[in-house]
Parts: C-alpha cells; structure tokens; sequence
C-alpha cells in the first residue's frame, strides 16, 4: 500500500485543492500534544503550482488565532493537511513541513508548506455534507478548556457521526485523518476517556501506526447545528481485541486537555445522507 504515497501532489488533484473551502490541519507541540485545526476560506486560498508546495492563504481565510496550530507552527514547523469534500466523498492527505518557521512569514497571513508525501483516500465512512459559506464572520470568541469532557461536550460526541484524527511519529511528521459511521460511533466511556473503532479501511495503518509508536493522539469534533468545535487530546492506546465482524480493533483515548471553541458565522452545513459502508451501530 506504501507505493501509493507520493513526495508530490499528483496534477490530477491540483484542482481538487484549489476547489475547497475546509482543511483539517495537523501540528504537534512537540511534547505530547498533537491537534488537529480548522481552516476555512474562498476557494483558493490553499493552491499548489508544481505539486512540491502548497501556498496557504492565511489572511484571507478563517482561522482561530488562538488555536494551539500556531504556536505548534513556530515550534517546528511540522503540519498536515485534510483536503475532504464531504459532499462527494473525495479527499486528499498531504504531510509536509514549513518552508520557514519564521514569525515573519507567519505575519504575513502565508504559509508555504514543502509536500513530504501526499495521497489520496478511499470514501469510506464519510457522510455526505453541503458546505454553504455565506459571508464568513467571526463570532463573539469563545473558547473553554478543561481536564475531562462536560455533559454538553459529551453530547455533541455522543451525537457525532464525523471527527478527525491527529498523530504524528517522531521522524516522519504529522498526519491527519478522517473517521466517520452513525452517531455514537465514537463511544464515551467516563469523562476522561474514549472508545474509538478502527473500521476496515484502506490497510495502511498510518493513524495506529502512528499512535503505537508515539503514545497519544487528538480528536476533532464539529457540532455541525450549534457553531462550535471540540479539541480533545490526550494518551492514546490500541486495544486489540477483537469486537465483531467489522471492527477488528479499537483505541482508547485518555483526554488531557479539551478545548471547545466557536466556529464562524456564515457556515451552514447540510446532512445529505450516511455512508452506505457505516457499520452497525455498537449496542455495548
């Protein structure tokens, strides 16, 4: 499966890139928090010319200012990128670095991002979604951290039918990705821990190999209804026993830190319908 990842955007998907109005973005503190970030704008504000480099308009797009992400960048520079379309199912991964890590650059409301390696995934698990952008506006900020999930967070993740998923591995950088099945998917088992399944996917293993070799991992979760995204990072394990037919494994996340936040005004998401593929709902 490793011959798939490429050092560079195939041509094929420079335009499916300068299409999208969301990223999921991945950056690690270097101890043992790794987020993943939201980042959304007009289409183009994230391009590649030559497949080697992605050019992020950062000025010109939506972006939480506070969020963990930036500092994260000025540490060392390591970042991820999601390229997902939930309307048709098609997304694209790129890992990379920062062409400089500089304050400057990041003044300058542009990031250059060097592609170490890029990929395409299959549309399993995905819901479809229309994203309506009106006007994006920021809100009030509003932005609530803790130690353990409260009864509202733990709502929007028992509701939840799509998250994403930060790791990174010391030597080859960051990587985020998309999980997705019917609500409750994503199991809560107390207020400091969750449940999540590894569903049969493309067999490359990139999110637990990542999360065997380093020992922790961050969730992403968008209350598509209310405005708000939950940040939750912490310890993670794999537990391998099995549990049915199609989830051959699960892994369990210890929650460090939560951060919920507000979203912009102007997003307007759409619930077109379910992944045929989602598994069962668990009855445990």
């Amino acid at each position: 499966m490793g011959r798939v990842i490429a050092t560079s955007i195939t041509p094929g998907a420079w335009q499916f890139l300068a299409d999208q109005s969301m990223l999921v973005l991945g950056s690690w503190d270097g101890a043992r928090g790794v987020w993943p970030s939201l980042l959304f704008g007009e289409p183009g504000f994230a391009v590649t010319h030559d497949g080697t480099k992605v050019r992020l308009a950062v000025k010109s797009a939506w972006a939480d200012h506070h969020d963990p992400l930036w500092q994260n960048l000025r540490q060392n520079g390591l970042i991820s990128l999601l390229a997902i379309e939930l309307s048709t199912r098609r997304r694209l991964r790129i890992n990379g670095h920062l062409r400089s890590v500089a304050d400057a650059l990041l003044a300058e409301g542009k990031l250059d991002v060097i592609v170490d390696q890029s990929y395409p995934n299959c549309p399993k698990y995905i819901q479809r979604r229309l994203l309506q952008i009106d006007q994006i506006q920021p809100g009030r900020p509003y932005v609530q951290e803790s130690h353990r999930l409260s009864t509202s967070q733990a709502s929007v993740i028992s509701n939840a039918d799509t998250c994403f998923v930060a790791s990174v591995h010391q030597y080859s950088g960051t990587d985020v990705s998309h999980r997705g099945g019917f609500p409750g998917f994503v199991r809560i088992e107390s207020t400091t821990r969750l449940r999540i399944p590894d569903y049969v996917g493309n067999g490359m293993f990139n999110t637990l190999g990542n999360i065997h070799g380093s020992g922790f991992a961050g969730l992403l979760f968008i209350d598509f209804d209310n405005g708000r995204q939950l940040q939750v990072i912490g310890d993670a394990n794999i537990d391998w026993s099995r549990e049915s037919a199609t989830v051959e494994r699960s892994w369990l996340l210890d929650i460090q830190h939560v951060r919920e936040s507000s979203l912009p005004h102007g997003l307007k998401w759409e619930l077109v319908d379910f992944s045929p593929f989602n598994p069962a709902p668990h009855n445990g």
